[in-house]
């Protein structure tokens, strides 16, 4: 007698932040998805927690566990609670899909966080306005070991550095599984602007050309 294998669902993508930004450019609404969209959002985020260095964590319970809707896109984004305050795993299910195809860290408690600029080789821990941004960064072309972090809040940051290639951006989002290089060498103006940005929450950074990074 012979058996079919039911095919394993499809690799669930680490995506990057501009492509979640796009799913929320008409809004999102509230939506009652049920117990086993949610367990199933848990699970994923489990069994990722290696590759995204996520420590041990309880898993929450269906209840603590929400979902919006992508109002201009049929999506569902599920928001799984971390045990990092204010941090989410969010899959995102598409087309009424059972099962989760993209996912992303997210810290919303890093929005509401005044961002810091340190340079400890320059002795400098300031805010990052722009003005600082503007003033430090450029200085960093005379001290190749040298560098610059944005922070704004515990595992989410951006820093910069720079050789005789030019300036070199990095940022992370919560965690070191989710950790992004420029994907080329940058001007000092271009750098400034993109540090700039996101020192200002504006977002432009986050569409400029992005790789993963593995750590």
């Amino acid at each position: 007698m012979f058996f079919s294998r039911q095919p394993k669902p499809p690799a669930s993508k680490l995506i990057q932040l501009h492509e979640y930004l796009d799913l929320l450019q008409e809004g999102t609404e509230d939506h009652a998805a049920g117990d086993a969209i949610k367990r199933g959002a848990v699970a994923l985020a489990q069994s990722l927690r290696e590759p995204l260095r996520l420590k041990d964590w309880a898993a929450p319970e269906p209840a603590r566990v929400f979902a919006r809707r992508a109002k201009a896109h049929d999506a569902l984004l599920v928001h799984v609670p971390l045990d990092i305050r204010d941090c989410f795993f969010i899959a995102i299910f598409r087309n009424g899909a059972s099962t989760a195809g993209e996912h992303l860290l997210f810290d919303i408690g890093a929005e509401y966080q005044t961002p810091m600029l340190d340079c400890p080789d320059f002795g400098v821990a300031e805010a990052a306005n722009e003005a600082n941004i503007r003033h430090w960064v450029p200085l960093l072309k005379d001290d190749a070991s040298a560098f610059a972090v944005i922070e704004l809040r515990g595992g989410t940051y951006m820093q910069v550095y720079a050789d005789a290639k030019g300036f070199h951006l990095e940022h992370q989002l919560v965690t070191t599984g989710a950790h992004y290089h420029s994907a080329e060498p940058l001007s000092a103006d271009a750098a400034i602007d993109t540090l700039v940005s996101y020192a200002c929450g504006k977002y432009e950074w986050a569409y400029k050309r992005w790789e993963w990074l593995a750590l």
